[in-house]
């Protein structure tokens, strides 16, 4: 009743692509970063193309990575948790505003709810300990405040003072 109708649909995750020129010499270049937008260092990037693995890099120490002698076409790039489809554009054939690079983000991994006592762990909230799309702490502001909402309605009738209809709460002498 109180979640509106569009949280409780499930909306499917959607690979969206993203379209990149190409550099001088088919040079696609990128960086991964995690989610605070540091550049990830010595990871691995693979490019793939139907699902067969093409070529593969290693991040520098800024999270940056580059491919040379690119065809134009689409390809997958993977490293770890992210993954982005991107449309290599050669130099003069992209679409306006097309990105000069790609920018891949790896995702946290869930931590275990449950870690040993000798050892502190950050907890992680992924896509599936959402309820209704929405994350632990938003959903309590809904509940909190689909409870309170009734009550400070109740109090505020409350408060109106005595009722006088029907003689109720009129005084008892003149």
């Amino acid at each position: 009743m109180l979640i509106p109708q569009g949280l409780l649909a499930a909306t499917p995750t959607q690979l969206t692509v993203s379209d990149v020129v190409l550099g001088e010499g088919g040079i696609l270049s990128g960086r991964l970063i995690d989610g605070r937008g540091y550049g990830l260092p010595g990871r691995r990037v693979e490019m793939r193309r139907g699902g067969a693995v093409i070529v593969w890099m290693r991040t520098d120490q800024f999270g940056r990575f580059a491919v040379k002698d690119l065809p134009g076409g689409t390809y997958a790039l993977v490293s770890g948790s992210s993954q982005k489809v991107v449309r290599a554009w050669a130099a003069g054939s992209a679409p306006p505003r097309t990105s000069t690079r790609v920018i891949l983000v790896e995702q946290p991994q869930p931590v275990s709810w449950q870690a040993p006592a000798t050892e502190s762990a950050d907890v992680v909230y992924s896509s599936e300990s959402r309820i209704f799309g929405l994350s632990p702490l938003s959903l309590s502001a809904v509940v909190g405040m689909a409870v309170g909402i009734p009550i400070l309605v109740n109090q505020h009738d409350d408060d109106d003072g005595p009722s006088t209809v029907g003689g109720a709460g009129a005084p008892a002498s003149p």
